[in-house]
Protein backbone atom coordinates (compact mmCIF):
# COMPACT_ATOMS: atom_id res chain seq x y z
CA UNK A 1 0.00 0.00 0.00
CA UNK A 2 1.16 3.53 -0.73
CA UNK A 3 0.41 6.94 0.73
CA UNK A 4 1.19 10.14 -1.16
CA UNK A 5 2.49 12.40 1.59
CA UNK A 6 4.95 15.26 1.86
CA UNK A 7 5.62 15.19 -1.88
CA UNK A 8 6.52 11.50 -2.21
CA UNK A 9 4.99 8.01 -2.20
CA UNK A 10 5.58 6.11 1.03
CA UNK A 11 5.07 2.36 1.13
CA UNK A 12 3.38 0.98 4.24
CA UNK A 13 1.96 -2.34 5.37
CA UNK A 14 -0.43 -3.07 8.22
CA UNK A 15 -0.38 -6.31 10.19
CA UNK A 16 -3.07 -7.25 12.70
CA UNK A 17 -6.55 -5.97 13.29
CA UNK A 18 -7.15 -2.77 15.17
CA UNK A 19 -10.71 -3.71 16.14
CA UNK A 20 -11.34 -7.22 17.45
CA UNK A 21 -14.24 -9.14 19.05
CA UNK A 22 -13.97 -9.98 22.73
CA UNK A 23 -17.03 -11.77 24.09
CA UNK A 24 -19.96 -9.40 23.60
CA UNK A 25 -17.86 -6.33 22.76
CA UNK A 26 -15.54 -4.99 20.08
CA UNK A 27 -12.15 -3.92 21.41
CA UNK A 28 -9.70 -1.40 19.98
CA UNK A 29 -6.05 -2.38 19.96
CA UNK A 30 -3.32 0.27 20.16
CA UNK A 31 -1.16 1.05 17.13
CA UNK A 32 2.59 0.45 16.88
CA UNK A 33 4.61 2.06 14.08
CA UNK A 34 7.75 0.04 13.28
CA UNK A 35 10.60 2.19 11.91
CA UNK A 36 13.33 0.23 10.17
CA UNK A 37 17.07 0.72 10.29
CA UNK A 38 19.54 1.42 7.56
CA UNK A 39 19.67 3.88 5.98
CA UNK A 40 19.12 2.04 2.71
CA UNK A 41 17.16 -0.91 4.11
CA UNK A 42 13.41 -1.46 4.52
CA UNK A 43 10.67 -2.77 6.80
CA UNK A 44 11.39 -6.43 5.96
CA UNK A 45 14.06 -6.27 8.69
CA UNK A 46 11.20 -6.76 11.16
CA UNK A 47 9.39 -9.66 9.47
CA UNK A 48 8.41 -12.20 10.69
CA UNK A 49 9.97 -11.33 14.03
CA UNK A 50 7.41 -8.75 15.22
CA UNK A 51 4.35 -10.61 13.93
CA UNK A 52 3.47 -12.20 17.32
CA UNK A 53 2.96 -8.68 18.73
CA UNK A 54 -0.24 -8.47 16.65
CA UNK A 55 -1.93 -10.40 19.45
CA UNK A 56 -1.68 -7.14 21.37
CA UNK A 57 -1.23 -4.27 18.89
CA UNK A 58 -1.83 -3.36 15.28
CA UNK A 59 1.53 -2.88 13.56
CA UNK A 60 2.15 -0.32 10.84
CA UNK A 61 5.37 -0.94 8.93
CA UNK A 62 6.72 1.72 6.60
CA UNK A 63 9.60 2.07 4.19
CA UNK A 64 11.20 5.46 4.76
CA UNK A 65 11.34 7.79 1.76
CA UNK A 66 13.94 6.68 -0.76
CA UNK A 67 14.12 3.26 0.95
CA UNK A 68 12.59 -0.10 0.14
CA UNK A 69 9.44 0.15 -1.95
CA UNK A 70 8.98 3.87 -1.31
CA UNK A 71 9.60 6.38 -4.08
CA UNK A 72 13.17 7.35 -4.86
CA UNK A 73 13.64 11.05 -4.27
CA UNK A 74 16.58 13.40 -3.91
CA UNK A 75 18.51 11.95 -0.94
CA UNK A 76 19.19 15.50 0.22
CA UNK A 77 15.50 15.59 1.25
CA UNK A 78 15.94 12.54 3.49
CA UNK A 79 16.95 14.38 6.65
CA UNK A 80 16.08 12.74 9.94
CA UNK A 81 13.66 15.60 10.55
CA UNK A 82 11.90 14.93 7.24
CA UNK A 83 11.74 11.20 7.93
CA UNK A 84 10.16 12.00 11.31
CA UNK A 85 7.66 14.35 9.69
CA UNK A 86 6.80 11.62 7.17
CA UNK A 87 5.84 9.35 10.09
CA UNK A 88 3.63 12.09 11.49
CA UNK A 89 1.95 12.67 8.13
CA UNK A 90 1.38 8.92 7.66
CA UNK A 91 -0.21 8.78 11.12
CA UNK A 92 -2.59 11.54 10.07
CA UNK A 93 -3.22 9.96 6.67
CA UNK A 94 -4.25 6.69 8.34
CA UNK A 95 -6.46 8.49 10.85
CA UNK A 96 -4.70 7.32 14.01
CA UNK A 97 -4.54 9.29 17.23
CA UNK A 98 -1.57 8.67 19.56
CA UNK A 99 0.74 5.89 18.45
CA UNK A 100 3.53 3.85 19.94
CA UNK A 101 6.75 3.97 17.93
CA UNK A 102 9.40 1.25 17.76
CA UNK A 103 12.63 2.28 16.05
CA UNK A 104 15.58 -0.02 15.45
CA UNK A 105 19.14 1.17 14.77
CA UNK A 106 18.95 4.14 12.36
CA UNK A 107 15.16 3.88 12.74
CA UNK A 108 15.64 4.45 16.46
CA UNK A 109 17.42 7.70 15.65
CA UNK A 110 14.47 8.72 13.49
CA UNK A 111 12.11 7.66 16.29
CA UNK A 112 13.92 9.91 18.77
CA UNK A 113 13.70 12.85 16.39
CA UNK A 114 10.01 12.06 15.90
CA UNK A 115 9.32 11.95 19.63
CA UNK A 116 11.07 15.28 20.18
CA UNK A 117 9.28 16.96 17.23
CA UNK A 118 5.82 15.45 17.74
CA UNK A 119 5.55 14.47 21.42
CA UNK A 120 1.79 14.98 21.42
CA UNK A 121 1.44 12.10 18.94
CA UNK A 122 3.47 9.52 20.88
CA UNK A 123 1.90 7.13 23.37
CA UNK A 124 5.00 5.01 24.00
CA UNK A 125 8.53 4.95 22.59
CA UNK A 126 10.63 1.83 22.06
CA UNK A 127 14.28 2.42 21.15
CA UNK A 128 15.95 -0.80 20.02
CA UNK A 129 19.72 -0.98 19.56
CA UNK A 130 20.15 2.64 18.64
CA UNK A 131 21.97 5.76 19.81
CA UNK A 132 21.30 9.39 20.75
CA UNK A 133 24.11 10.97 18.73
CA UNK A 134 26.86 10.64 16.15
CA UNK A 135 29.14 9.49 18.98
CA UNK A 136 27.93 5.93 18.41
CA UNK A 137 30.48 5.64 15.59
CA UNK A 138 33.66 6.18 17.64
CA UNK A 139 32.19 3.79 20.22
CA UNK A 140 31.52 1.25 17.46
CA UNK A 141 35.06 1.52 16.11
CA UNK A 142 36.42 0.99 19.61
CA UNK A 143 34.27 -2.12 20.05
CA UNK A 144 35.24 -3.40 16.60
CA UNK A 145 38.93 -2.97 17.40
CA UNK A 146 38.51 -5.76 19.97
CA UNK A 147 36.31 -8.21 18.03
CA UNK A 148 36.58 -7.60 14.29
CA UNK A 149 38.93 -9.30 11.87
CA UNK A 150 41.60 -7.22 10.11
CA UNK A 151 39.53 -7.43 6.91
CA UNK A 152 36.43 -6.15 8.69
CA UNK A 153 38.37 -3.32 10.34
CA UNK A 154 39.73 -2.26 6.97
CA UNK A 155 36.32 -1.96 5.25
CA UNK A 156 34.03 -0.73 8.06
CA UNK A 157 34.62 2.97 7.25
CA UNK A 158 33.58 2.49 3.62
CA UNK A 159 29.90 2.23 4.61
CA UNK A 160 29.82 4.52 7.62
CA UNK A 161 31.62 7.32 5.82
CA UNK A 162 29.44 7.08 2.69
CA UNK A 163 32.08 5.63 0.36
CA UNK A 164 30.34 2.61 -1.17
CA UNK A 165 30.92 2.82 -4.93
CA UNK A 166 28.17 0.59 -6.36
CA UNK A 167 25.81 -2.26 -5.54
CA UNK A 168 28.51 -4.90 -6.03
CA UNK A 169 30.71 -3.03 -3.55
CA UNK A 170 27.82 -2.95 -1.08
CA UNK A 171 27.26 -6.71 -1.40
CA UNK A 172 30.96 -7.31 -0.72
CA UNK A 173 30.83 -5.04 2.32
CA UNK A 174 27.91 -6.94 3.84
CA UNK A 175 29.46 -10.32 3.03
CA UNK A 176 32.48 -9.27 5.07
CA UNK A 177 30.78 -7.37 7.92
CA UNK A 178 27.35 -8.94 8.41
CA UNK A 179 28.71 -11.56 10.86
CA UNK A 180 29.60 -8.70 13.22
CA UNK A 181 25.89 -8.01 13.70
CA UNK A 182 25.15 -11.39 15.32
CA UNK A 183 26.34 -12.98 18.54
CA UNK A 184 25.59 -16.50 17.26
CA UNK A 185 25.98 -16.82 13.52
CA UNK A 186 23.12 -18.86 12.09
CA UNK A 187 23.96 -19.07 8.39
CA UNK A 188 20.36 -19.62 7.26
CA UNK A 189 19.02 -16.69 9.28
CA UNK A 190 21.84 -14.47 8.06
CA UNK A 191 21.25 -15.42 4.44
CA UNK A 192 17.50 -14.86 4.63
CA UNK A 193 17.58 -11.61 6.56
CA UNK A 194 20.46 -10.23 4.54
CA UNK A 195 18.76 -10.80 1.20
CA UNK A 196 15.22 -9.62 1.96
CA UNK A 197 15.56 -5.83 1.99
CA UNK A 198 15.35 -3.74 -1.17
CA UNK A 199 18.55 -1.74 -0.91
CA UNK A 200 19.00 1.95 -1.68
CA UNK A 201 22.67 2.75 -1.97
CA UNK A 202 22.28 6.41 -2.90
CA UNK A 203 20.40 7.35 0.26
CA UNK A 204 22.72 5.24 2.42
CA UNK A 205 25.83 7.01 1.13
CA UNK A 206 24.26 10.46 1.37
CA UNK A 207 22.92 9.94 4.88
CA UNK A 208 26.18 8.62 6.27
CA UNK A 209 28.18 11.39 4.60
CA UNK A 210 25.92 14.35 5.35
CA UNK A 211 23.32 13.67 8.06
CA UNK A 212 24.82 11.21 10.55
CA UNK A 213 27.86 13.45 11.25
CA UNK A 214 25.44 16.10 12.54
CA UNK A 215 23.00 13.83 14.39
CA UNK A 216 22.62 14.64 18.09
CA UNK A 217 19.37 14.71 20.08
CA UNK A 218 20.98 14.47 23.51
CA UNK A 219 20.01 18.03 24.42
CA UNK A 220 16.34 17.32 23.71
CA UNK A 221 15.91 13.93 25.37
CA UNK A 222 15.67 15.20 28.99
CA UNK A 223 12.50 17.08 28.00
CA UNK A 224 10.72 13.94 26.77
CA UNK A 225 7.67 12.99 28.79
CA UNK A 226 6.89 9.70 27.04
CA UNK A 227 7.04 6.18 28.53
CA UNK A 228 10.20 4.78 26.95
CA UNK A 229 11.72 1.32 26.73
CA UNK A 230 15.37 1.22 25.69
CA UNK A 231 16.72 -2.10 24.41
CA UNK A 232 20.42 -2.81 24.10
CA UNK A 233 22.47 -5.96 23.59
CA UNK A 234 25.73 -7.05 25.13
CA UNK A 235 27.31 -8.07 21.80
CA UNK A 236 26.03 -5.19 19.67
CA UNK A 237 29.09 -3.69 18.01
CA UNK A 238 27.51 -0.82 16.07
CA UNK A 239 25.34 0.70 18.81
CA UNK A 240 27.14 -0.58 21.92
CA UNK A 241 25.57 -0.81 25.36
CA UNK A 242 27.12 2.54 26.25
CA UNK A 243 24.67 4.17 23.83
CA UNK A 244 21.66 2.51 25.45
CA UNK A 245 22.91 3.55 28.87
CA UNK A 246 23.28 7.14 27.71
CA UNK A 247 19.71 7.30 26.39
CA UNK A 248 18.50 5.76 29.65
CA UNK A 249 20.36 8.45 31.60
CA UNK A 250 18.91 11.24 29.48
CA UNK A 251 15.25 10.19 29.11
CA UNK A 252 13.31 10.69 32.36
CA UNK A 253 11.68 7.54 33.73
CA UNK A 254 12.93 5.34 30.90
CA UNK A 255 13.34 1.59 31.28
CA UNK A 256 16.54 -0.13 30.16
CA UNK A 257 16.70 -3.78 29.07
CA UNK A 258 20.02 -5.32 28.04
CA UNK A 259 19.88 -8.64 26.19
CA UNK A 260 22.91 -10.66 27.18
CA UNK A 261 23.04 -13.14 24.28
CA UNK A 262 22.41 -10.90 21.27
CA UNK A 263 24.17 -8.73 18.77
CA UNK A 264 22.49 -5.88 16.91
CA UNK A 265 19.14 -7.66 16.51
CA UNK A 266 17.84 -9.14 19.77
CA UNK A 267 14.37 -9.44 18.21
CA UNK A 268 15.96 -12.26 16.18
CA UNK A 269 18.54 -13.77 18.53
CA UNK A 270 16.48 -13.67 21.74
CA UNK A 271 13.12 -13.61 20.07
CA UNK A 272 10.88 -14.94 22.87
CA UNK A 273 12.50 -12.82 25.56
CA UNK A 274 12.31 -9.75 23.34
CA UNK A 275 8.62 -10.27 22.65
CA UNK A 276 7.90 -10.76 26.35
CA UNK A 277 9.71 -7.55 27.28
CA UNK A 278 8.02 -5.48 24.57
CA UNK A 279 4.57 -6.94 25.24
CA UNK A 280 4.86 -6.22 28.95
CA UNK A 281 5.98 -2.67 28.30
CA UNK A 282 3.17 -1.95 25.84
CA UNK A 283 0.55 -3.29 28.22
CA UNK A 284 1.83 -1.57 31.34
CA UNK A 285 -0.05 1.43 32.69
CA UNK A 286 -2.04 1.84 29.50
CA UNK A 287 -5.60 1.22 28.42
CA UNK A 288 -4.59 -1.49 25.99
CA UNK A 289 -8.18 -2.43 25.33
CA UNK A 290 -11.08 -0.01 25.39
CA UNK A 291 -14.66 -1.08 24.83
CA UNK A 292 -16.59 0.76 22.18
Amino acid sequence: MFAKINGTRIYFDIEGSGYVPRKDKMIHRPVLFAVHGGPGSDHSDFKPWLTPLTEHVQIVYLDQRCNGQSERVDPATCTLEQLADDIEELRRYLGFERISVLGHSFGGMVAQVYATRHPESVDKLLLVNTAPSKEFYPAALDYASRVATPEQLAVIPELFEGRIEDDAHLVRWWDICYPLYFHVQDELVMQETGNRPIGSLEVANYTFAHFIPNYDVRGKLPKLNVPTLIVGARYDWITPVSQSEEMHRLIPGSELAIFEQSGHMPFIEEHDAFLAKVTGFLARDSKEESAQ
